[in-house]
């Protein structure tokens, strides 16, 4: 990489470059979210296997009985001297009132390890859900 960004042109040789404008799929429009069906045949949800763990069955497992993470909605005040009060919906920090899906969390009394522990680490015994 040149140490004179202006000369950097070029350098990386990207092969998948910017060519605008976005497709209506990559701004929300028509077909945005739509998963095409030789994706989902491909990468199938849940995996039946993971490269390097083996058979999931054989894996800690979580339950989606979670509640919804939200985002806090913002505290709004008017400004001195206003005429009127406006109304604002602020929501409840969730944008897909159609998204009940709950979060995926621990299953009570089963075993999982700690995140930061050493990749090679077995995991614990399954745990019956």
């Amino acid at each position: 990489m040149p140490e004179d960004p202006r000369e950097a042109t070029g350098a990386c040789g990207g092969s998948n470059l910017f060519n605008p404008p976005l497709q209506p799929w990559q701004t929300g429009g028509a077909g945005a979210g739509n998963i095409p069906a030789s994706v989902t045949t491909a990468y199938p949800w849940p995996p039946a296997s993971i490269s390097a763990a083996g058979a999931v069955s054989l894996l800690p497992s979580y339950t989606p009985t979670g509640p919804i993470p939200t985002l806090p909605v913002p505290t709004l005040t008017t400004s001195s001297g206003s005429m009127a009060t406006p109304t604002v919906d602020v929501g409840n920090g969730w944008n897909n009132p159609s998204d009940t899906a709950g979060f995926y969390v621990e299953i009570p009394g089963c075993k999982y390890l700690d995140p930061w522990i050493d990749p090679s680490t077995a995991p614990p015994p399954v745990c019956g859900s």
